[in-house]
């Protein structure tokens, strides 16, 4: 099923990734401010209450679809084969432009909803201080576990030019980034 455009017309859209610098307490401050969610993969299970879920891999989805069943908001991605999980696709939606990583791909969504300002949180673009790729575990099998992360801040820097062709302001509020295309700002003040 093709996906329908999100309503997000002139609000803040916290989109919020797996970087391991996520804490639980940051996702309880953006759940608490009240702004539409986009969480991507495995964050899900930190924020099960987020408005959308986007994860852009078709392995993910075949690895997670069973789990993410008792999730309440959107299931979206840009696999066509996906479909067969129940999963929006915006694979061929004429409102949606694609980036090839699932953090990228979320800010765009938010883009593509019409957010007036995007703050995103765990978009660390990089390991963390024990050399973790994610807030949680190493994914299981034929996942890659974040295997292009060094093309991750060139991928970003097309999304933040599409950003700034719309002018939409993307204010990167991770408590750790390598990212340097979107301006830094601290979590409560960016909301």
């Amino acid at each position: 099923m093709i996906a329908t455009r999100p309503e997000w017309d002139g609000r803040t859209v916290v989109c919020i990734a797996s970087g391991p610098s996520l804490t639980q307490a940051d996702c309880e401050t953006v759940r608490a401010a009240g702004h539409p969610v986009i969480v991507t993969n495995t964050t899900f299970k930190m924020c099960p209450w987020a408005d959308v879920l986007y994860a852009y891999d078709t392995k993910w989805w075949t690895q997670y679809h069973e789990e993410v069943k008792g999730f309440k908001g959107r299931l979206i991605t840009s696999s066509q084969v996906a479909v067969r999980y129940g999963v929006e696709t915006t694979f061929g939606a004429p409102w949606f432009r694609c980036f090839p990583n699932s953090g990228a791909s979320a800010i765009s969504l938010a883009l593509a909803g019409g957010a007036s300002k995007v703050v995103l949180l765990a978009f660390d673009a990089g390991t963390g201080p024990g050399g973790e790729r994610h807030w949680h575990a190493d994914h299981p099998g034929a996942l890659s576990n974040a295997a292009s992360i060094a093309k991750w801040p060139q991928q970003f820097e097309m999304v933040a030019k599409e950003a700034q062709k719309r002018s939409v302001p993307v204010v990167n509020a991770s408590r750790r980034t390598l990212l340097k295309c979107f301006p830094i700002g601290e979590l409560t003040a960016s909301l």
